[in-house]
């Protein structure tokens, strides 16, 4: 009978702190993805690239792999409405693929800040592992 409330005592003590961790994941992956959004939303049009001075084609090509989410979420929004010439296809951007370039801002934080809490997971639990010791020489 020890055993057993000594074992759900350890058991209670880790599900606790697996949900101290899960709560700090939520909180900084989906607090501060919203937190994030809502600060590139409120920036002045300064701070933003705009089509006539286009980065450094290597930083464009970094940015476009970092913040893939985007990418997907408005590919995911579809087209928008065609102008111009039929030689030379554009597409105006339309409100549907500016939330969803938010909603891509957002899901960016969110992947790479559970990403760190991952790693950062997976480097403390390695370290708490005991270590194999060869009594044999």
């Amino acid at each position: 009978m020890a055993f057993l409330r000594a074992y759900c005592k350890m058991t209670i003590r880790k599900f606790r702190v697996f949900m101290r961790l899960v709560t700090k994941w939520l909180l900084t992956s989906i607090g501060g993805g919203v937190l994030v959004t809502a600060a590139l939303v409120a920036l002045p049009d300064t701070f933003l690239v705009s089509a006539e001075d286009k980065p450094h084609p290597i930083a464009d090509k970094v940015v476009e792999a970092v913040f893939w989410p985007i990418a997907v979420c408005v590919h995911l929004s579809g087209p928008g409405v065609p102008i111009g010439p039929p030689e030379k296809h554009m597409y105006e951007g339309t409100p549907v693929q500016l939330v969803a370039v938010l909603i891509g801002i957002g899901l960016s934080w969110v992947f790479y800040s559970s990403l760190a809490f991952l790693i950062f997971w997976l480097r403390r639990r390695w370290r708490t592992v005991p270590k194999m010791t060869s009594t044999a020489r």
